[in-house]
């Protein structure tokens, strides 16, 4: 059982390992070219369509997880309504460009596309329950607003385009995979253990008694996973004979979800709002999900249908540097380097 674990879990990161940094480096990209003070000044308004705005830039910003709040609860302060607050809060951490190239590598192409289009949908349904479920909620500035110095950036404008390169590439290292390295590490981890331990026919047990996606909404909610460790899971889930519908399910309640997120959303928004915005997002991933399956019916994963001898070297040599930037930050810079670091990760 343990060769078959390492081999399960060698497959899935060969498989992962370059569209995962491919990812990586177009979200440290994005963070730099794209600074947080573009969303304040681009998503005001209290209309559907800034909420569809406030949706689409979302989708696939690489705001870490201590960022996404921030972000969602400053533009609330700055004068978005409160239908794109909940649109951004929905939007972003579903989704990113690594999760979605991780997504297709793994998925397959259909899966990439239904996963940033059903993030989508759920987050212009929550602001449409948000507009007509609630009044439009005052500012109230003297409510506390969340920060994290790795979130802030200095503005763009006043570096060359080489020292924006050089500042994505230190980006995606310092930030972006220290944000998403445990996670990831463990949603690798647990994904060659489902793989392996998960009975064959619980997929189709679930499934006789109308229990998949029920299960796939409640294993999801109170979870903190981040967009692109939640794939690997995902990828298992999908070996282990779950339809696509319902890892969609899961995919769009973790990321989403949690319990530091529903807690400040409370403290921020009010108990009403955290209510609407939770129910929604609940019966928008069980809806996405069924959608999925009778469009999509049966779905292979990609990763399944290719072997380890179809790895070519470009797969190897990535999975090489991820593992390296595994051991920089999970060894060298807990054990070796003394200097502080703001990972940004939820407790």
């Amino acid at each position: 059982m343990v060769q078959a674990y390492f081999e399960i879990l060698g497959h899935l990161i060969l498989e992962s390992s370059p569209y995962l940094l491919f990812g990586l480096l177009v979200a440290g990209l994005l963070r730099v070219f794209l600074p947080e003070g573009f969303l304040a000044r681009h998503l005001g308004g209290h209309t559907l369509s800034g909420a569809l705005k406030a949706a689409l830039l979302g989708l696939p910003l690489p705001l870490c997880s201590c960022g996404v709040l921030p972000a969602a609860v400053g533009l609330y302060r700055q004068g978005a309504g409160l239908p794109a607050t909940f649109a951004f809060l929905v939007a972003t951490p579903q989704t990113s460009v690594d999760a979605i190239l991780l997504a297709y590598g793994l998925l397959g192409g259909l899966f990439a596309l239904a996963y940033p289009l059903s993030a989508l949908l759920a987050a212009l349904l929550v602001a449409l329950a948000i507009t007509f479920g609630l009044k439009q909620q005052a500012t109230e500035a003297s409510s506390p607003l969340l920060s994290c110095a790795c979130c802030a950036e200095e503005s763009p404008h006043r570096h060359t385009f080489s020292e924006k390169l050089t500042a994505s590439l230190r980006h995606t290292v310092e930030e972006l995979f220290a944000e998403i390295a445990r996670p990831l590490l463990l949603g690798f981890l647990l994904a060659a253990l489902v793989s392996l331990i998960l009975p064959p026919d619980l997929a189709h047990t679930l499934s006789v008694h109308g229990l998949t996606y029920p299960a796939m909404l409640f294993l999801g909610l109170p979870l903190y996973l981040c967009a692109t460790a939640s794939i690997p899971l995902g990828y298992a889930l999908l070996l282990k004979g779950f339809s696509p519908g319902s890892v969609l399910v899961f995919l769009m309640a973790g990321p989403a979800t949690n319990v530091t997120t529903l807690t400040v959303l409370s403290r921020v928004f009010g108990k009403k709002a955290t209510a609407v915005y939770l129910l929604t997002l609940s019966l928008s991933a069980l809806f996405c999900g069924w959608l999925f399956d009778h469009l999509a019916g049966e779905l292979a994963p990609k990763g399944s249908t290719e072997t380890h001898e179809h790895s070519g070297l470009s797969s190897i040599l990535a999975a090489i540097l991820l593992g390296l930037l595994f051991l920089r930050e999970l060894v060298w810079k807990r054990f070796f380097a003394r200097t502080p670091a703001c990972h940004g990760r939820d407790s």
